[in-house]
This record gives structure tokens, sequence and C-alpha cells, in this order.
């Protein structure tokens, strides 16, 4: 019964074949989707997903208890159109615009592998942008490949690759920060902040940040 919500979540997308396998592999594959759920499942906060994607996080979220609203916000006009099916309007809305773009909000924010698609201007904007989105006892969930001399960032490249080829995501680059990058962003005196690797099975260099904003 365990794996029940996790064949739901991909049963959402069951009218588009491809979609369905991609989601169901994404969900048994990826350890980010089961952090960010045990991070916020009784959060009372909203939630922005920023590079939400086809919602998937979304629909995750809820097959598995978590009630707070969620906005999710990405660049791909076609995938928001099949988060929007897929969610079904339950406490929710997905809206299509530039990661630097972001809604009001205050609450939670989770941030899957969007960050190294920005320029390092772009990256310092949007992480200050979502620092100041972080409610008191918020949480910030920022997952991102690191700039480090290792065979698992050269996999990361070679992805990245292969995801500009099959025109996957809408993106003509990248840029890798370094793990000091990401920290500078959240103040230790308005935040505390851990890093955990976050690549599961796959051999990319995935770590995922989690800062909280002090009460």
């Amino acid at each position: 019964m365990k794996f029940l919500p996790l064949f739901k979540s991909a049963f959402r997308y069951r009218v588009w074949p491809w979609y369905y396998f991609y989601a169901l592999g994404k969900i048994c594959l990826d350890p980010a989707y089961g952090t960010v759920l045990e991070t916020l499942r009784n959060s009372p906060r909203p939630l922005l997903d920023i590079g939400c994607g086809m919602g998937l996080l979304a629909t995750y979220l809820r097959e598995n208890g978590y009630q707070s609203p969620i906005t999710g916000l990405d660049l791909d006009s076609g995938k928001i159109a099949l988060a929007k099916r897929a969610f079904q309007s339950r406490s929710g809305e997905f809206l299509v615009g530039e990661a630097l773009e972001l809604p009001d909000h205050s609450g939670d924010v989770v941030m899957l592998d969007v960050l190294h698609y920005l320029d390092d201007a772009s990256q310092l904007k949007l992480l200050q942008k979502v620092a100041d989105r972080i409610a008191p006892g918020g949480v910030a969930l920022i997952r991102v490949g690191l700039n480090e001399p290792n065979l698992r960032f050269a996999c990361t490249q070679l992805e990245e690759w292969f995801v500009k080829f099959c025109r996957w995501i809408p993106t003509s680059g990248w840029n890798f920060p370094f793990r000091d990058e990401i920290m500078v962003s959240f103040d230790e005196t308005q935040f505390e902040g851990v890093v955990h690797p976050m690549w599961g099975y796959t051999p990319f260099n995935s770590y995922l940040f989690i800062f909280r904003r002090k009460e």
C-alpha cells in the first residue's frame, strides 16, 4: 500500500504514455521527491515550486497528504498545460514565467535543477529573491549540480548535452555554481542551512541545500 501514492501520482499522466513512464521513473529514482515530502509534509505555509515542469512534484506531494496551496512556475508553456490538467486545480495554480520573474509569495520554496541554467549575476539575483520569499520558520529546498572536479560532475555535464539535444528543457547552455556561491545568499544570522548529497541512483553531482529561516 505504501507504493499506491507513487503510482497514483504517475497515473495522472496516463493519457500521455511517454510522460506517464517518465513520471513513474522520476518518482521511483529521484531521491529529492521523498526528501521534499518529509521536509514539508506538515507545513502550513504555501509552497512555490520554481521550475515545476509538468507539475510532477506537486502531484506527488498531494497524493502523499500534503495539504498547503502550491504555486508552480515554469518557462515551458507546454509543460504548464500538462501540469494544469494533471493537477486538476486542487489548491494550486501553475504559471508560465521566467525564474527571475517570481510571483509574490511568503512561505516555502522548492527549486530543483534550475539554477545552473542562469549566468552568475542571475543566479545571485534569483537566490536573493528566493531568500526574500521564505516566511519565518519557512524552508527553501534547492537542488543543483555543483561545479566540482570529479567524475560525477563530468556525467552531469554529459547529461546537459543530452537535454539540450533532445530539447526537453528550452536552454542554450549551463553554468554550474560552486558550493559557496549558493550559501552566500542565505545570511547565517537569518537562516540555518544544511547540504545533503542528492544523487540517489544517478551518476550526477547533485546536492540539496536546505535553508530554514529562523523565527
